[in-house]
């Protein structure tokens, strides 16, 4: 398996996604996805389509039959969460919500995800 984490940022001319596309081999297509299988080691990736209003992530998938339903928002959040810095000493601001915000936030980790931000 390679030493990638289960998912990360993909920042198609960064050098990192440029490397990390030499291991893989391109196996399908959806609409807002591709599924890469590593050459080595089999294991399947899939990357988001490019899209110029929303980051993109690769993240690794269980399966051939789900790949393009697996639901990778809890690791996309935890991967938010840790860009971000963790938690602040703050409250959310949305009205009945009692969550510490995120670093560089006024709002909880759901609530920040909720409103469309990745990074």
């Amino acid at each position: 398996m390679p030493s990638w984490p289960e998912i990360d940022y993909f920042h198609a001319n960064a050098a990192t996604a440029r490397g990390r596309l030499a291991e893989l081999e391109h196996v399908a297509q959806a609409d807002w996805y591709d599924l890469y299988r590593h050459k080595h080691d089999g294991s399947l990736w899939r990357v988001d389509r490019e899209d110029k209003y929303q980051g993109r992530f690769i993240v690794r998938v269980p399966s051939l039959s789900d790949w393009e339903s697996f639901d990778s928002s809890p690791l996309e959040k935890q991967l938010l969460l840790s860009a971000r810095g963790g938690e602040s000493e703050d409250r959310c601001l949305i009205a009945g919500c009692s969550a510490k915000a995120i670093k560089a936030s006024a709002f909880c980790l759901e609530h920040t995800y909720e409103r469309g931000v990745r990074k």
